[in-house]
């Protein structure tokens, strides 16, 4: 991408034919790029750039077509503001003096601790509540326990593999299919029902009566974006906010009782997907709910993610009884900000939700780990091999999954759009149908996985078992390669159910299934050893995950002697899935494209370019931008005018340039601080112009913005934006220091869109 050394200057009233990388002349046709002349007066250089620009698109320059981010309706923090902001609350607290003060400076030190605790009470009992009821209502698909109608199967015969207490509903194949399947879809029927009470509409474009005719007709197709907060996993959603978006209702109480309800029923149903993703979700609506209670969190977006990075590491302690996987989850996948007094608090955080869920007991088991084992056998040196072939093969089930799931997504989005139930259904129906003929599906999800990893060394052992002693095993390798594809299959089509749903069990679980299979070809080591490698490599290339998986698989099954396999699997899946698929199952968002940092660093390094690239057209920035008079004086009116030319371009997460007759700069002030100076009665007044630096307005305007010189490398400008966690980046002209533009994140986040598909 060609760029000018030399910027010419501007006019203040001067209207400039342009379009840059980073809005589109079009807002319903995604971001343009591509070949644009500019108008600039005799002498200055020309920039010529490719574009797919019309001219009749680069007429409508000066109004409010052609500028605009679809689906705006979010914000981001800027986390420099936050972090200064709470160095002075916390020197003001400090500062006082007296009895009443030392308890309230122990408060603050302390405050942090006594939230993490807390949340990791909450979050135990939610797990609790999920846990039991999802075993309860999962297992009325098969029968009953006579003497407590309460307890699933496992609660109702542990320690026992003969249960008279457990009676099933009918011993006729096709009777027992047929409650099988009714029960599974009044379930998922429920879930379905209670997610649709989280459905939000997050307009397309900003509405207003101002809009010309041209506008209306511009936009008139453009629907609005339909979001169930409660559907999924709520991951993708969790790692936007981490990262510093602002999601409205995201993590509401409405939202966490809907989640836990939702997910309990949806994994109840017999679906293939799980409760451990919700239960990320869950646990950060936790520890919102729990943090918004002290001013500390409640008023800083800064220190409110801090914790809620916290609260998001007990999900997997209560899923998995994983506390340390857990903080090394946050740590590795969710959080793009994670010091180290964080990752102190989450290690507390986990521990208390692991202590307490143990304590609580929903399984009536007694146990943490879900997967104890104990093969008593060791691996033996030429079983690398096929700790490799799985690693591989899980490299190439991940790279498929991602690929088919959002193929399958695009496909039926109308559809699943219009009809969640109904499309809720057919997966209920073709889940049955597809799950119930082979022994091995049939089992919920973490009942078939605890019996792939038996090992059939002594007697009994269940079906799995009984099968692998018979002379002839055909049926039983039937089975497993059946189970194999059927699993693999229902994944890709339920991703995208609007119900509460994961992807790490059911990825384990065809992990496992896969590896008994490959287990039968080795004779002189257990095949339950191989299905418990395979899981790992089959979640890893679903995931991404390394290090915290590893852990995750070591306190899921208790065996440190398989840390070598497990390492061996999970980095040879994902150097398989990341050759084959750039993105993971989670690298996307519901609003906008995300990109973590170091995904943004390797774009820009790969491209290249200089940080006048990211310069907004000259229209957008005259509406960004106040010149200010000698006495700095300005009209509550021309605040008003300019916000609301703003808000009419959809840029909700920009700022307002402050700069005087020579182009200096003299300060900012962010879009969400002028709306509320502009819009609070009796902030400012209504007819007496004011001193914007001094007066009223004073308190909102950044004096000392972080700037960037023109010719800075793009490099540059992407690391201050994601590692110091910035909305706004004013660059100014080299040698002169006039003002000639502001990097918003929102828009740098679709240049950097444009050029990952290049």
């Amino acid at each position: 991408m060609a760029s000018p050394k030399l910027r010419p200057e501007r006019s203040r009233g001067e209207e400039v034919d342009e379009a840059t990388p980073l809005v589109d002349a079009n807002p319903l046709h995604g971001v343009g790029y591509g070949h644009t002349t500019r108008r600039r007066s005799v002498g200055t250089a020309s920039s010529i750039r490719s574009s797919r620009i019309s001219l009749d698109e680069l007429a409508l320059a000066d109004t409010a077509i052609g500028e605009r981010l679809p689906y705006n309706a979010y914000q981001t923090i800027d986390w420099l503001h936050d972090l200064i902001k709470d160095a002075f609350r916390h020197r003001a607290v400090k500062s006082q003096r007296g009895v009443r003060a030392a308890f309230s400076s122990a408060y603050e030190d302390y405050q942090g601790w006594l939230v993490a605790g807390m949340v990791g009470i909450l979050t135990a009992f939610v797990a609790f509540f999920v846990d039991y009821a999802e075993s309860s209502f999962g297992d009325l698909k098969f029968g009953m326990c006579k003497r407590n109608p309460f307890f699933g199967r496992e609660a109702c015969c542990f320690p026992r593999e003969i249960c008279p207490s457990w009676e099933p509903w009918s011993t006729d194949y096709n009777t027992s299919f047929a409650i099988y399947a009714g029960v599974a879809w009044v379930l998922a029927m429920g879930a379905g029902l209670v997610t649709k009470l989280t459905r939000e509409e997050i307009p397309a474009f900003a509405h207003h009566e101002e809009h010309d005719d041209a506008w209306h007709e511009e936009n008139r197709h453009a629907p609005n974006k339909v979001i169930y907060m409660a559907a999924g996993s709520g991951i993708p959603e969790i790692k936007l906010l981490l990262s510093g978006f602002e999601f409205p209702n995201l993590l509401s109480f409405k939202v966490l009782v809907v989640k836990a309800v939702g997910a309990a029923l949806a994994v109840a149903s017999g679906l293939c997907l799980g409760k451990e993703g919700p239960f990320v979700h869950i646990a950060t609506s936790a520890g919102y709910v729990v943090a918004r209670l002290f001013p500390q969190f409640k008023d800083n977006g800064r220190s409110l993610r801090e914790m809620l990075s916290v609260a998001c590491s007990s999900a997997l302690a209560v899923a998995f009884g994983s506390p340390i996987g857990g903080v090394l989850f946050v740590y590795e996948e969710m959080s793009s900000h994670f010091p180290r007094k964080v990752l102190w608090k989450a290690f507390l955080c986990s521990m208390v939700a692991a202590m307490m869920l143990k304590s609580l007991d929903p399984t009536r088991t007694g146990r943490l780990v879900l997967f104890e084992t104990n093969f008593g056998v060791v691996y033996k040196p030429h079983n690398y091999l096929f700790f490799v072939l799985l690693g591989i093969c899980g490299g190439l089930f991940g790279a498929m999954f991602c690929k088919g799931s959002r193929l399958w997504t695009r496909t039926m989005k109308t559809f699943i759009d219009r009809h969640p139930l109904a499309e809720l259904t057919v997966i209920v129906l073709v889940t049955a149908l597809l799950q119930y003929p082979d022994p091995i599906t049939r089992e919920p999800a973490l009942l078939m996985i605890k019996n792939l990893l038996r090992d059939c060394e002594h007697k009994g052992g269940g079906w799995i078992c009984e099968q692998e002693r018979l002379d002839d095993k055909t049926a039983y390798y039937g089975w497993l390669i059946y189970g194999s594809v059927v699993k693999i299959a229902l994944m890709t089509i339920t991703a995208g159910a609007r119900v509460p749903s994961g992807l790490i069990v059911p990825a384990l679980g065809a992990g496992a299934i896969f590896g008994r299979l490959v287990g039968q070809v080795v004779t002189d080591t257990s095949p339950a050893i191989f299905a418990m490698v395979g899981a790992a490599a089959f979640l890893a290339g679903v995931s991404r995950m390394t290090v915290s998986l590893t852990v995750i698989m070591l306190e899921l099954t208790g065996e440190v002697e398989y840390i070598p396999p497990f390492m061996i699997a999970i980095l040879t899946a994902k150097v398989v899935v990341d050759g084959l698929h750039e993105e993971g199952v989670n690298d996307h968002t519901v609003l906008g494209e995300y990109l973590e940092p170091q995904h943004a660093s390797s774009l820009v390094r790969a491209h290249g370019g200089l940080a006048e690239d990211l310069i907004p057209p000259a229209q957008s920035m005259a509406d960004m931008t106040l010149h200010l008079g000698p006495e700095y004086k300005v009209l509550k009116q021309t605040l008003a005018h300019k916000l609301h030319r703003m808000t009419r371009r959809g840029l909700r997460d920009a700022a307002l340039v402050l700069v005087d007759d020579r182009e200096m700069l003299h300060g900012i002030i962010s879009e969400a601080e002028l709306d509320f100076a502009v819009n609070e009665e009796g902030c400012l007044s209504d007819s007496e112009p004011f001193d914007i630096l001094t007066g009223p307005l004073s308190a909102f305007v950044d004096r000392s913005p972080l700037t960037v010189n023109s010719n800075a490398p793009l490099e540059m400008v992407v690391e201050m934006v994601f590692q110091l966690g910035l909305r706004h980046v004013v660059i100014v002209e080299e040698g002169s220091s006039r003002v000639l533009g502001v990097v918003l994140k929102q828009q740098l986040i679709l240049y950097l869109e444009h050029l990952r598909k290049l």
